[in-house]
């Protein structure tokens, strides 16, 4: 059980999740109303940022494992990405702008798997999933908070003063950081979960060979063929069709919006969303045990609910109203997902490869961003809804054979 005093490190996340929220949409703001760009530019900002964070988590993963130290990352990572925040507005074209977002991103990348493995190894495993679903609460809500921001004040304030606004949390998100973080020490406790796995198998494999009469009401022998040969590659499919289905249908969704509602009313509604997605996470490492349930339940329903993003188009206050709940049933299946997810990956990761998870669900993202922008600029955002629920029905079938099968492992 993790005490306060190894947890309390995660307040420190908050400043620069406000930042977060604030400025997920605001770029696309920025790019729209004062770069005049094009649903083909969104795409681009969304996927080149999103492409950034793959190679990045993967290198700062094996950084971080190798030194074994979480607090520098999170530290130097936070003043890069508020320094990279706060020259946004000086991005006089599309390219520059690309230039900064991936900066951005590749600085924020050193955050996330320091983040993780020091949530993991603060904890034993039994609340790896609290853990993670606490941690992740704390950064939704205060993205929840930078969105309520941007619906207050985007009307009154420049893109100079708002962006610079969040760099400055950055900066407050590295200072608390450096003072409240502590090193686990010895990076232990996903060394241990493997070595219980690798145990549980020589015994299930000395059990069947040494008496495979006695075993057999025990141990089937495809449980210990499936014990030797576990596999994550339907599980990595999964997570991949889920991740480019949501960056697909969400990198563009500040623009479909906005051709029926104020950026005040824009930035409304994602308030709202973000607020119920920052509520699941309350829930989830407390009432929702199974991660192979929890994936199976966020992709199924998610395929179902996403067409009806359509709503929105009603315009006025009806449609306002279903937008912001139909976003706000999305969050909570990602938030779902998020935790279950993340949980499932750390379980059975390698050490050395704790940044692999992060960077497939950026390589979904960062196609998601491509195929978000190129799809609805060709084909229309009702095609787009309809795809992005294709890819999550796709999802579905992955996690159905992971966990339907042999090798299914997450309880």
């Amino acid at each position: 059980m993790a005490s306060a005093s190894t947890t309390i490190w995660k307040l420190g996340l908050i400043p620069q999740s406000v930042a977060n929220g604030l400025t997920n949409i605001l770029v696309l703001f920025f790019l729209i109303q004062s770069l005049h760009g094009t649903l083909l530019d969104v795409g681009l900002v969304t996927g080149i940022a999103a492409l950034a964070l793959v190679p990045s988590q993967v290198v700062w993963g094996r950084l971080v494992d190798s030194i074994s130290r979480c607090k520098p990352f999170l530290v130097v990572g936070f003043i890069g990405m508020g320094t990279a925040i706060a020259a946004i507005p000086f991005a006089g074209s599309v390219a520059l702008l690309l230039a900064v977002v991936s900066l951005k991103s590749i600085l924020y990348a050193a955050t996330l798997p320091a983040r993780q493995l020091l949530t993991v190894e603060s904890e034993e495993r039994e609340g790896w999933q609290r853990g993670l679903a606490n941690m992740q609460f704390l950064t939704s809500l205060g993205e929840t908070v930078g969105m309520g921001v941007g619906t207050a004040v985007v009307a009154t304030l420049g893109f100079g003063e708002l962006f610079l606004l969040a760099g400055v949390l950055c900066l407050a998100s590295a200072a608390a950081l450096g003072v409240l973080a502590q090193e686990p020490g010895i990076m232990i406790q996903r060394r241990l979960v493997s070595l219980e796995r690798s145990v549980g198998t020589i015994m299930a494999v000395s059990e069947y060979a040494g008496y495979p009469r006695l075993s057999a009401g025990r141990t089937p022998r495809w449980d210990v063929a499936g014990a030797l040969s576990r596999s994550t590659k339907y599980l990595l499919v999964g997570i991949f069709c889920f991740s480019l289905a949501g960056s697909a249908f969400y990198s563009p969704l500040p623009a479909y919006f906005l051709q029926f509602y104020s950026s005040q009313s824009v930035f409304f509604v994602f308030f709202i969303g973000s607020f119920a997605g920052s509520l699941a996470y309350l829930s989830i490492g407390r009432l929702f045990k199974s991660a192979a349930q929890n994936l199976l339940l966020s992709s199924f329903t998610r395929m179902v609910v996403l067409p009806l993003l359509l709503l929105g188009a009603l315009g006025a206050a009806p449609g306002l109203v279903a937008a912001a709940i139909v976003l706000a049933v999305l969050e909570i299946l990602w938030s779902l997902f998020d935790v279950s997810s993340t949980f499932a990956y750390l379980e059975t990761a390698k050490v050395g490869r704790a940044g692999v998870y992060g960077a497939l669900v950026g390589l979904g993202s960062a196609g998601g961003g491509f195929l978000g922008g190129i799809f609805s600029m060709e084909w229309g955002f009702p095609s787009l809804f309809v795809l992005c629920s294709f890819l999550c029905a796709c999802a579905l079938g992955a996690f159905v054979t992971q966990f339907g099968g042999r090798n299914g492992f997450p309880r």
